[in-house]
């Protein structure tokens, strides 16, 4: 599981979105195949170069945007790291009072770490960098690949896809991998399509709410939230609440109250979702997927917010299919 998870699955995946798309398409293309006289193989081509058209260009909408609120931040820095140096100073100012150690040899100790801090990071990464570029190069090169191996692979599959499912269907593993599959539709791809619309609609909710606050990081910092609400444990609690405090402290109520509105709107907004979308369908307790989750980020890095749930998900099916469990 392990291995066919890590190694094999990444490798498939262009051509796993390529035979959903065919299985999508197959019945429409084959009416418009049948009405217009056209070869379905040429629908299946058209429809596809479109969406992929389409998502190429909300992709770079959306990151023109995030560039320049990327840009705006950076050129604002001085200003926050004057701020920063504000509230180190009150807080300093606050232990003298409070322990009697001086501010001066409190803020002095504190910049002096942050300093090694700084310089250890620049150090390793500067030896680093070269390599992080051809990695990102890489990592651009295979996404770029993957679709177009995923758009021709989706109209081969379109083309010949009755064909395929006639050939399978005389394996003798044919009938009981297949149900393992449909067992895992019902299980996996709800909980991912259930996370991923969660994802969506808190990510719209903290972009919407920002935006409304008239914060100038509206996008990327809505985004962000609505990828980190998605992970176990850390949540959008992990910036909204210091945001709150920050601001607080600062005398902007109205910021402050506002990030923590957005903090219990999310909450709310997926303790509602979740049960509704998950729950049932999915036939396991949430705290099971959350430690699959848990478990796969340290197994499958990152990936394995969707690869945890995928590998319990799919170890139960088997055991289902061949009586294990019982």
């Amino acid at each position: 599981m392990y291995v066919g998870l890590r190694y094999i699955f990444p490798v498939m995946i262009p051509f796993l979105i390529g035979w959903m798309m065919a299985a999508w398409m197959y019945p429409r293309v084959c009416v418009l195949e049948r009405k217009c006289k056209i070869k379905r193989s040429i629908w299946a081509g058209l429809f596809m170069s479109a969406a992929a058209a389409l998502t190429v260009f909300l992709l770079y909408k959306i990151g023109v945007i995030c560039a320049d609120q990327i840009t705006a931040w950076i050129e604002k820095y001085p200003v926050f790291e004057a701020y920063c140096e504000k509230m180190m100073s009150r807080c300093c100012e606050a232990v003298e009072n409070t322990t009697g150690i001086s501010q001066r040899r409190t803020q002095d100790f504190l910049v002096s770490y942050a300093q090694k801090i700084g310089d250890a990071c620049i150090s390793g990464m500067g030896s680093k960098l070269l390599f992080q570029a051809a990695n990102w190069a890489k990592s651009m090169i295979l996404v770029i690949s993957g679709a177009v191996i995923a758009v021709i692979s989706g109209v081969l599959f379109v083309k010949d896809l009755a064909q395929i499912r006639k050939q399978l269907r005389t394996f003798r593993f044919y009938p009981k991998w297949r149900r393992v599959l449909l067992r895992l539709k019902e299980t996996g791809v709800t909980y991912i399509k259930a996370q991923a619309i969660i994802m969506v609609v808190i990510a719209g909710i903290c972009v919407g709410a920002l935006w409304i606050m008239k914060n100038p990081y509206y996008l990327i910092l809505g985004i962000g939230l609505g990828a980190m609400d998605a992970l176990p444990v850390i949540g959008t609690g992990l910036v909204t609440y210091p945001a709150a405090i920050i601001f607080f402290l600062k005398g902007d109520f109205v910021m402050a109250a506002g990030f923590l509105a957005i903090e219990l709107l999310t909450s709310v907004v997926r303790e509602l979702m979740e049960p509704r979308l998950i729950g049932k369908k999915v036939g396991t307790y949430p705290v099971v997927i959350m430690a699959a989750v848990y478990v796969g980020l340290f197994v499958f890095g990152i990936w394995g917010f969707v690869l945890g749930p995928a590998a319990l998900l799919l170890i139960y099916a088997i055991g289902k299919e061949w009586d294990i469990w019982d």
